[in-house]
Order: C-alpha cells, then sequence, then structure tokens
C-alpha cells in the first residue's frame, strides 16, 4: 500500500523523516520549489510540527536546492531560480539523503505552472482569458504554450534528475487555474476560462482551432450572465444546481468548437508533462513519474484528460480535500471509483486533508473509505499542518492494515 505524506521544505529535519518512518509512511514528498502561500490556510493558521516557525507565509519563487545559476543565465530574470534566503543549504540534497537512512522513497514534489511572481513581473509569461485578463487571483499561473516558461521549466528538471537520486517525480500545478467564481454558473466559470495569449493562438490554429471564433462564441456566454445575474436572485439549492449543470451539458453537447478547444487545452497540459517526464526518465531511468489531479468529475475544466495521462505517467495522486474546503465526504468513494476507470491499472493513490478542521474521527472516516475503493494508497497534507493526535490516529491506522 502506498502511504504517503507532503512536506514543505521550511519543516524539514532529520528527525521529522524518522517520526515519518516511525508512523508508517514509506513515501515522503517534500517540495522542491514553492509559491507564496499562508500556512495553514484555510485553517487555524497554526504548523503544529515546526516548534522554530508556528507561524509562516512562505517565499515567493523560491527553490530548495543550490541552483547552478549558471545553467538559466541567458533566461529572463523573473524566469530563473531563486535560491531560498529563508531555508538554507541544499535542503533537496539533505532530504533524500535523510529518506535513504529511514527506508523511506523520496518524492520530489514540482509545482509547475503555479508562479505568480513571474507573472506579476512579466504578464506576457501568464495566462490569458477572452478579455485579456489573467483568469486567476494573484496572477498566478504560466502559460504552458509559451517557449520560454517551456524552457525554464526543461532546466530545472534536468538539473533535478541529473542531480539527486529521488525515488519518484511528483508534478502539481499542471493544469489551468479555477476560475474564481464563486456566484456563477458552471458555464461561466468554463467561459472565463484560459488561455487566448498569442502563443496559445498560434499553437490553436496548428491543431484546428480558431481562438478567436472560440473567444466570440464564449463572449455571447458571458454577456448572457451579465444580463441573467443582474435580474436573479442568487440560488443554490439542489434544483437549481442541477438546472445549471445540465445547462452546461447541453451547451457542450451542441458546441463543436468549445469541445474541441476543450480538447486542445487538454493536449497543451499533456504535451507539458510528456515532455518533462521524458527528461526525468532519461536522467534517472528508475524513478517513477507522478502527476498530481483535480478530482475526475471536473479535472477536463482545468486541462486534466485522466486518460491521456494516464498514458504518460506512471501514477496518480486525486486530491480530495473534504472538510477543510466545504466538500462532501462522498467525493472520496466516487471520485476514487471514477479515477480508477479511467486510468486502468496505473497506481492511484487519494490525497486526503489531515490539518484542522479535520478530526481523528474524519481521518478514520475517509481513510476506511480509501481501503474500500479502488486506490492502490493514500497521501496526507500535510506533515507540519498536522497535529500530533491526528498523526497517532494515522500511525494507528497503518497498523491495523499492515503492508
Amino acid at each position: 500500500m502506498y502511504r504517503g505524506i507532503w512536506l514543505h521544505p521550511w519543516d524539514f529535519t532529520k528527525d521529522a523523516i524518522e517520526r515519518m518512518a516511525k508512523i508508517g509512511f514509506n513515501h515522503v514528498s517534500m517540495a522542491v520549489r514553492y509559491f507564496e502561500e499562508r500556512q495553514d490556510w484555510p485553517g487555524p493558521n497554526l504548523i503544529f510540527q515546526n516548534p522554530e516557525r508556528r507561524t509562516y507565509t512562505s517565499e515567493e519563487n523560491a527553490v530548495y536546492w543550490d541552483a547552478d545559476e549558471g545553467r538559466y543565465s541567458h533566461l529572463p530574470p523573473y524566469l530563473r531560480p531563486e535560491t531560498s534566503t529563508e531555508a538554507k543549504g541544499d535542503i533537496v540534497e539533505r532530504f533524500v539523503n535523510a529518506c535513504k537512512e529511514n527506508s523511506l522513497k523520496s518524492v520530489l514534489w514540482f509545482p509547475t505552472l503555479r508562479w505568480e511572481k513571474a507573472v506579476r513581473a512579466n504578464v506576457g509569461v501568464g495566462m490569458k482569458d477572452i478579455y485579456g485578463s489573467h483568469p486567476a487571483y494573484k496572477r498566478m499561473f504560466l502559460c504552458p504554450s509559451n517557449p520560454l516558461v517551456r524552457e525554464a521549466l526543461e532546466l530545472m528538471v534536468e538539473e533535478l534528475s541529473e542531480r539527486y537520486d529521488f525515488d519518484e517525480f511528483e508534478f502539481d500545478f499542471i493544469r489551468y487555474p479555477e476560475v474564481p467564481s464563486t456566484h456563477g454558473t458552471p458555464l461561466l466559470s468554463l467561459a472565463l476560462s484560459p488561455c487566448f495569449c498569442r502563443y496559445c493562438r498560434e499553437r490553436a490554429r496548428d491543431y484546428g482551432v480558431d481562438l478567436e471564433e472560440v473567444r466570440r462564441e464564449l463572449k455571447e456566454v458571458v454577456e448572457w450572465h451579465v444580463d441573467y445575474l443582474s435580474n436573479t436572485p442568487y440560488c443554490t439549492d439542489g434544483d437549481y444546481l442541477q438546472a445549471v449543470y445540465s445547462e452546461l451539458a447541453r451547451f457542450l453537447l451542441e458546441d463543436d468548437l468549445v469541445r474541441k478547444w476543450i480538447k486542445f487545452r487538454a493536449e497543451v497540459i499533456a504535451d507539458l508533462l510528456r515532455d518533462l517526464s521524458k527528461i526525468v526518465r532519461r536522467n534517472n531511468p528508475r524513478a517513477k513519474v507522478t502527476a498530481d489531479l483535480y478530482p475526475p468529475s471536473g479535472s477536463w475544466l482545468l486541462g486534466q484528460d485522466y486518460k491521456t495521462i494516464s498514458k504518460i505517467v506512471d501514477g496518480v495522486k486525486v486530491m480530495i480535500y473534504t472538510k477543510p474546503f466545504g466538500k462532501s465526504v462522498c467525493r472520496v468513494p466516487y471520485e476514487s471509483r471514477l479515477a480508477r476507470k479511467l486510468l486502468g491499472k496505473k497506481l492511484l493513490v487519494i490525497g486526503l486533508a489531515s490539518w484542522p478542521p479535520m478530526t481523528s474521527e474524519d481521518i478514520e472516516r475517509e481513510f476506511r473509505l480509501v481501503l474500500s475503493s479502488p486506490a492502490d494508497g493514500v497521501g496526507f497534507y500535510s506533515y507540519g499542518w498536522t497535529p500530533d493526535g491526528n498523526l497517532l490516529t494515522i500511525e494507528r491506522l497503518f497498523r491495523e492494515v499492515g503492508t
């Protein structure tokens, strides 16, 4: 059984790795680069497993290895990796060695397209919606069609896979961003989705999609919503939600062009993942390649096609964080079975939240739902955010299950 946990580099110590091994984890995923994020959020804003740093807002665009500056010197400054100034030394090297010493599989967790500092420095490297604006909060995502973006990512993956003897390379944030619409409809969110930058327009043309035509159709959807939402109270009841999702289905059934655009977006993401995975396999043939994905029921809205991705990677980790984000616990059995149908026999790991408001009872319930599903294992997010009581519950559950 795959028993994983995510670790932020500022929470890394050799003692922490030793403790994870004693709890019963067999895989530890540590971020090798990260972005600005308040620790922990949404939650009580406490790091339970780091007495030196109980609160922390992480650096923007920091990497946690000693990056070779010469390798990236020809790139624009905003796309060069910047070694952390707050977490000293080559933490990636220390992490890999500590995992070996404790018979744990070391996983290099690589947030891929989320890079807000670079996009703020030059909005041209970011994604754009039909109005030319970045579609997400804080201008967070790089565009995978931009050749400079691809080169920067390729060089980082190349350096990491050449220098470190890790067991698994895990791609995260390899997708389009969620549209921050909390009082709209799923069709409106689709209409505001990226990307319509000049690089995507050129690439779509080769794929047989005219993005200007797509843009005109989606603008009509937006204008309909401007009128509708100006004259209608906001509803959340089950019958209304069924109606808006039925309308999304009807729209997609009738619109061949938008369906082809959705497939094009998925191919853009798959192509980047394919490219980066080849680099890992060339330099570290024994390492597994995995990807962190949205639950399959809605992953297609973010450019993640499970069937296509299953042909590229060795395994998939499905992020199903329920209570902290107000999601239904029924997502665990539902999404895990959908994922298995789409992935075939590829490794399937279910990512669960383990930080407050998750309680020991919540963790046990979701863990047992994973056990009764067709998944191959579980991952908990994250070590630093998880209180001792929840870690003790996880240890007990691992012992009950055995290997």
